[in-house]
């Protein structure tokens, strides 16, 4: 079984959302937007007990005190071991065919105590209201690692390795085992050391305790018991020469790596993996590794990850962008296929900070991003701050391959495009507008190119200097390819097609060094561009 559909409402760091569960889901975006919040919700729904919820769940949850926090999960894809523990709780859909699994957690404000909460978790089309039993949250199987994980992440009834171990078969030597503690427990509850231990137990407790105790009250004997599970009290250790190393004496990224791997092992009693921040004590080596490992097929993923080389190991369908006022971007159904065609061209890890950006400054290559970042610096206008992000695509060309991505179709932040006069036709097409509704608002075009504009902004003289300055060339070097003898007689247009031709993001380097305020303005493309990020940073 797996989760279809996840939805959301009404809580207080999460905008109501309705999302789309693919084979995966990985949930990205800028800190502090409730990503993790809804990692949070769903671990209550499905992995908490009763008992855990009112521990969790304060009215401070809910955005409006007025109206219930309403958590849903759809659960498909079931098979027949599925089924049985929900015997009155599986639902027909509107084929007559199609069989899922509703479960739902209301959580409304006590009217009559401010600080507490009533909770109401229970399957909608049941035709009873019993909340789930431990067997059927056990069946869900759902794991969660959270990102304040530390050297326990080893341990605990649902720890990796006792999920791994849960899934284990032992066949006909389970009865074997099950007698060998049996013995155990026998001849340890006869042991006269034991007993003689227990009386003294027995004798100090009888100070403090109300009655009195006896050592008839005890008994010793393994933890482990033989009548459900002979595995409880077993664990898994790495040997190191004649050595045997618990796992949680391992390194933090051995155990991360480690409790990843054994939970993607256990599949039918880990159905779907929760992690947030899989990334954490992992070098970019071991990241990607880890992400290769993740988005493979066996259980399902629900990833909040920070880590671009994590990203790129899923499919764009599987990526929720969650934006700065917290909510949820993904690729609609309708989209899909129209996005895969390009997701080959444009699915790189560099895309991770444009999918979680409010605004994305897309541009034909490095050249133009030094020039468009050292133009805002000289206007005082803080890209970071406004929560933008500078794109090179290397070519004007993969325009079209990727705006079918962050475009309004996929991702959808905010963009704003600088691009050359000749290359500017399918810019300005994608938008689907007409032409004055697009160019200067959306499109912003260089006249001819942007090397034509920021030399005649500095004039030809003073370029020249600052790439002489800035070691791009040799004052003879330049006074030779323009054909004059000094540099005051050198002219814009031969300083940019010297640009072009030498190099241009060295020279765009160069020329970012010389920018003051007031040349920066005279750059015509990229200040009118500026000038409309930071209007619209304001709405």
């Amino acid at each position: 079984m797996r989760l279809s559909k996840v939805e959301i409402s009404n809580h207080s760091r999460i905008q109501d959302l309705n999302l789309a569960l693919r084979r995966h889901a990985v949930i990205v975006g800028a800190n502090d937007v409730g990503k993790s919040s809804i990692l949070r919700m769903l671990n209550l729904l499905l992995g908490t007990s009763t008992s855990g919820l009112y521990q969790a769940l304060k009215p401070s949850d809910l955005r409006d005190r007025e109206q219930p926090l309403v958590v849903n999960a759809l659960w498909t894809d079931l098979t027949e071991e599925n089924r049985r523990p929900f015997p009155s709780e599986i639902s027909i859909g509107d084929d007559h065919v199609t069989e899922y699994l509703w479960v739902q957690m209301r959580v409304e404000a006590d009217s009559e105590d401010e600080e507490t909460v009533t909770i109401r978790r229970w399957f909608p089309e049941s035709g009873h209201e019993r909340t789930p039993n431990r067997e059927q949250l056990e069946e869900f199987g759902w794991r969660y690692l959270r990102a304040t994980r530390g050297a326990s992440i080893m341990d605990g009834a649902h720890s990796p390795v006792r999920t791994l171990l849960a899934a284990a078969d032992l066949g006909s030597n389970e009865e074997g085992l099950t007698a060998l503690l049996d013995q155990f427990n026998e001849k340890l509850a006869g042991n006269e050391s034991v007993s003689e231990l227990l009386d003294r137990v027995a004798t100090h407790l009888s100070r403090s305790m109300p009655r009195t105790v006896s050592q008839d009250d005890f008994s010793v004997r393994s933890v482990t018991d033989p009548s459900s599970d002979v595995l409880q009290d077993v664990t898994i250790f790495l040997n190191r020469g004649d050595d045997q190393v618990s796992l949680t004496e391992q390194s933090d990224g051995v155990r991360q790596l480690m409790s990843m791997t054994l939970f993607d092992l256990a599949e039918g009693t880990a159905n779907v993996l929760a992690i947030d921040e899989p990334e954490i004590h992992l070098h970019p080596t071991s990241q990607r590794t880890a992400a290769d490992l993740l988005s493979g097929d066996g259980n399902q993923k629900i990833i909040v990850t920070h880590s671009p080389y994590i990203l790129h190991r899923f499919e764009p369908s599987e990526v929720v962008a969650v934006d700065r006022h917290g909510r949820c971007h993904q690729v609609g159904e309708a989209k899909l296929s129209k996005i895969e065609k390009v997701r080959a061209h444009w699915w790189s890890p560099r895309l991770l900070e444009a999918l979680t950006a409010r605004f994305v400054i897309l541009v034909e290559g490095d050249a133009d991003r030094v020039i468009v970042t050292a133009v805002a610096e000289n206007l005082g206008i803080d890209l970071d701050r406004l929560g933008a992000v500078v794109v090179e695509l290397d070519g004007a060309d993969k325009f079209r391959n990727v705006f079918p991505l962050l475009g309004p179709d996929g991702f959808g932040p905010t963009l704003l495009g600088l691009v050359d006069q000749n290359e500017s036709g399918s810019w300005v097409n994608a938008f689907k507008g007409k032409r004055h509704t697009v160019v200067d608002k959306k499109v912003f075009i260089s006249d001819v190119d942007l090397e034509d504009e920021y030399t005649r902004a500095l004039s030809g003289p003073i370029a020249a200097k600052a790439l002489v300055d800035g070691g791009f060339c040799r004052e003879q070097g330049i006074l030779q390819a323009a054909g004059v003898a000094t540099l005051d007689e050198i002219t814009p247009e031969a300083i940019a097609q010297f640009c072009r031709d030498k190099g241009k993001v060295d020279a765009a380097s160069c020329i970012a060094e010389a920018l003051t305020p007031e040349r920066a303005g005279k750059i015509g493309s990229v200040t009118r561009l500026l000038r409309i990020l930071d209007d619209l940073s304001q709405q």
